[in-house]
Order: structure tokens, then C-alpha cells, then sequence
């Protein structure tokens, strides 16, 4: 990750041990002898190149991070001692970078004037909150990670950050959620970096299981839920583990804490703020949607995980970040309204069955225009705030639960209904066995086998004849 000295990296060069100079150890003799033999020793290695240890150092260090991030490598070569040994010692080689000529697009100097006025946020004192969150929500939020490691925590009103004590490994694995965890984790691929070196995800992988389970240890009244990951995996990526826990300990108990209860009853109240919503924003399309039956699951991943586990695009995930941390808890549900608005015509053009608009739904391209979908989620919230859509919400939720006490009973009496109809069968075959002379298991099984066949062809055949027959006569009547 970015501007991130890396664990492992660090503890080779920390564990390495120092170089001893052979010129100076063991030296004898009187001083002026010692220092002779030195300077003469030290001609000699500036003519073979001999690299001093903050060269040798700093060449492990870039050839450590080759393996984590793919980084070229540079090698640095001492000049020789003269122009005579230029044939046997490689001339000085230093490659440059070559500077990019500076964008000057439109786009670029918007980004580097975005950057500025977030800087400008970051350093006023005391903290403009405000304009950090206007800057967040406006078109290109934080623009880049850097500047996100510094105002997410802001934004969460978390100024000061310190590193809480990790548990053992085996009191983690111990946790009643520990294996879920590590399922989900492990289904979560998608959401690394590409090309990320594989020991390096794998220490991801872990940091991230540790992440979520010390957030359930901390508060054990909270519930785990799949999708909770998503979350924590952004934050880790963005943030690193330990201020990446902290922030996702606070949202716990904030932003995601309704989706952590024991049931699904305030999240089910939270998806149903979509129709209302969408009543007002568009009738003919809310009445279309409504009547395909579709309900409100095809969105419960956006809410939930915040897009994360379905948008592929690791930039519009964090760009929606932006925009979650400096905005109300319920605006996940307006963007779901703009991006169901801004698929109106893939929606339409679709049947109106549950199962097409489902999937038609349930799929958030990455090519969509996010920043307008941003733009048209804030004017609906502006134009129909949450506490205007509280008693339709509720009304809608008292319907729903009509319906689904309605279609439970209809179930019900469906089941009671078929065991009545068995009842009559059931009472012959009764009959019929009480008649059936009873033969000894082990020594007469193919005859007990053929009493049964029989047994059960006569029962059908009588209860056909007799069901018939009384359904011709009530006919007849």
C-alpha cells in the first residue's frame, strides 16, 4: 500500500547484521604504519567498487520491496579509481527517471486543486469538518488514498489513534465466528489489488481475520454478518491494520450496527426506504418495479457492504467511501434509488417478472456514471429526507407483513387440507394389515415382500374405486 514501509521488509534490515571493515580490524604495528595500510587498502577497494554499508543496505531494501510491489531495481556501482582501470571496472551506470511532462489537462488541474483545498481542510485549526465533508462529497471526493489516511479518521471524528493490544492467535481462533470469518475472507479474492504478490496477500488475508474478530471480541453483543468483510477489507487496504481497526470498530457500532442485530428486522426497514423514494422520484418506473414482485434483496449486498461486494472497481468503492463518511447513515439507500433510476431503461426493457428484475438489479456495472448517480442521490435526499418517508416506510412494512401472514395461512391450510385427504387412505391400509397373517422375518421374506405389493395394488384400487364413487354421486346430486 502506498507511502507504507513494509512488516516484513523492515524486519530483514532490522535483524541484519552489521558489516565488519577487514581493513581496519586486526590492523598492528605503530600509527603512521595502520594508516598507511588503511589508505592504501581503501585505493585498492574504491578500484573494485566497493560498496559502503548504506549503499548495500539500501539495495536490500529496494530489492525487498521488488518483491512486494514490483519496483525496478536499481544497481549502484562505486566510479572507478582511474581511467586506466576502465576496461576491468565497470563504468559508473546511474539510471535516471526521466520527469513526465506535467499534465496540464483540465482534469489534472482540477485534481491537484482538489488536492490543495483537502490539504488546506486537514491543516486549518481548529478543523473545518464541514468543508472536509463538502470536499468528500463533491466530484472526486479525496482523490487519492493519501489524502484519505487523513481525512477518514477526521471524518469519523477520530483525531487521536492509538494502537490497541492484538489478542493471541489462539484465543482468535477460539471465537464462535473464527471459521466463518475465514470462509468469507477467503472467498473475498476479488477485492485484493491485482497483481498483488501472493505471500503478500496471504498476510492481508490474515491481518483481516484478525481485524474482524477483534471487532467482535470487543463488542460481544454484535452480530457477524457476510458482507462485514467487504467492509473491513477497504479500510484495511486504505488505512493499514491498526488505524484500519480502530475505524472499523467504530463503524460497528455506528454506520453498521443496525445490519448487526440478531435479525434482519432493521435492515429490512432500511431497504424499504427504496420505494417511497422511488414513488416520488419516478411513479411510472416505482409502479413497474413494485409489480414485478422483485421486494428489495436485490440491493441488500449495496447496503450492507456499502457497494463493496458489488462493485469490482476498486476506485469507485473508495470513492463511495468518500461519500458514506461525510454523509447520514441512510445514504446508502439514495444512491440505490439513483442507480435504479439511472437503469431505468434496462429495467423497462426487461419483463416485469421477479426473477428478470432481480437480476436485471442485483448488477452494478462499473461503467456507470457514479459521480452523477453521487449528484442525483444528494438532490433526493434534499427533495424527500428520511423523516418524511418514515410513515409510508412503516405502512409499507405493516403491508408486507399482512401479505406474509396471509401466505403463511394459505400454506397452512394447504398442508391441512392434503393430511385430511390422507386420512381415508391411510385408515384402509390400516384395515388391510390388521388381516395380513404375520410371517417370521428370516425365514419368509419374499413372501412377506409379495404380501405387502399386494396389500398396497388392492388398498390403491379400493380407495380409487371408492373416491370415484363419491365424487360421481355428489355430482349426480
Amino acid at each position: 500500500m502506498d507511502n507504507e514501509t513494509d512488516p516484513v521488509v523492515y524486519k530483514n534490515i532490522k535483524n541484519k547484521p552489521d558489516v565488519e571493515h577487514p581493513e581496519v580490524e586486526g590492523e598492528t604495528g605503530n600509527l603512521e604504519d595502520t594508516k598507511d595500510k588503511i589508505i592504501e587498502k581503501k585505493k585498492i577497494d574504491e578500484g573494485k567498487g566497493v560498496r559502503t554499508v548504506s549503499e548495500k543496505g539500501e539495495e536490500e531494501i529496494m530489492s525487498s520491496k521488488d518483491q512486494w510491489k514490483g519496483k525496478q531495481h536499481v544497481e549502484h556501482l562505486s566510479p572507478s579509481s582511474s581511467s586506466e582501470d576502465a576496461p576491468s571496472t565497470p563504468e559508473k551506470r546511474v539510471k535516471r527517471k526521466k520527469k513526465k511532462p506535467k499534465d496540464t489537462s483540465v482534469a489534472a488541474v482540477f485534481r491537484q486543486k482538489k488536492i490543495e483545498q483537502i490539504k488546506g481542510a486537514l491543516s486549518s485549526n481548529p478543523l473545518d469538518l464541514e468543508a472536509l465533508r463538502e470536499l468528500a462529497i463533491s466530484e472526486g471526493g479525496l482523490v487519492k488514498d493519501e489524502m484519505r489516511r487523513r481525512a477518514w479518521p477526521r471524518l469519523m471524528k477520530k483525531e487521536q489513534v492509538e494502537a490497541a493490544p492484538k489478542p493471541l492467535l489462539e484465543i482468535v481462533k477460539n471465537h464462535k465466528d473464527y471459521q466463518q470469518v475465514v470462509l468469507d475472507v477467503q472467498r473475498s479474492l476479488k477485492r485484493f489489488p491485482p497483481g498483488i504478490d501472493d505471500d503478500y496477500r496471504l498476510v492481508l488475508m490474515d491481518q483481516l481475520t484478525i481485524l474482524i474478530i477483534r471487532v467482535l471480541m470487543k463488542h460481544p453483543h454484535l452480530n457477524y454478518y457476510q458482507g462485514f468483510h467487504d467492509v473491513a477489507i477497504t479500510f484495511l487496504l486504505v488505512m493499514g491494520e491498526d488505524i484500519g481497526y480502530e475505524m472499523v470498530e467504530q463503524l460497528s457500532v455506528t454506520h453498521l450496527s443496525e445490519f448487526m442485530r440478531p435479525t434482519m428486522e432493521r435492515t429490512t426497514y432500511y431497504l424499504t426506504y427504496l420505494y417511497p423514494i422511488l414513488k416520488r422520484a419516478d411513479p411510472n418506473l416505482y409502479k413497474f418495479i413494485n409489480d414485478s414482485g422483485v421486494g428489495t434483496m436485490f440491493c441488500l449486498p449495496w447496503l450492507i457492504t456499502w457497494f463493496a461486494h458489488t462493485l469490482s472497481d476498486y476506485r469507485n468503492v473508495v470513492r463511495l467511501y468518500d461519500f458514506f463518511l461525510a454523509t447520514p447513515y441512510l445514504m446508502p439507500m439514495y444512491i440505490a434509488a439513483a442507480i435504479v433510476l439511472q437503469r431505468k431503461d434496462d429495467v423497462l426493457a426487461g419483463e416485469c417478472d421477479m426473477a428478470m428484475q432481480h437480476l436485471i438489479l442485483s448488477q452494478v456495472p462499473d461503467t456507470l456514471p457514479f459521480e452523477d448517480i453521487l449528484v442525483e442521490a444528494r438532490k433526493l435526499h434534499e427533495a424527500y429526507p428520511p423523516e418524511t418517508l418514515t410513515m409510508e416506510v412503516e405502512e409499507y412494512i405493516k403491508k408486507a407483513a399482512e401479505k406474509e401472514k396471509l401466505e403463511k395461512q394459505r400454506l397452512l391450510e394447504r398442508k391441512n387440507k392434503y393430511v385430511a385427504r390422507q386420512v381415508p387412505y391411510r385408515k384402509l391400509m390400516t384395515t388391510i394389515f390388521n388381516y395380513i397373517p404375520v410371517a417370521p422375518a428370516h425365514k419368509h421374506k419374499f413372501i412377506k415382500v409379495a404380501l405387502f405389493a399386494a396389500s398396497v395394488f388392492v388398498a390403491r384400487g379400493i380407495y380409487i374405486y371408492y373416491s370415484g364413487s363419491g365424487i360421481e354421486i355428489k355430482s349426480e346430486l
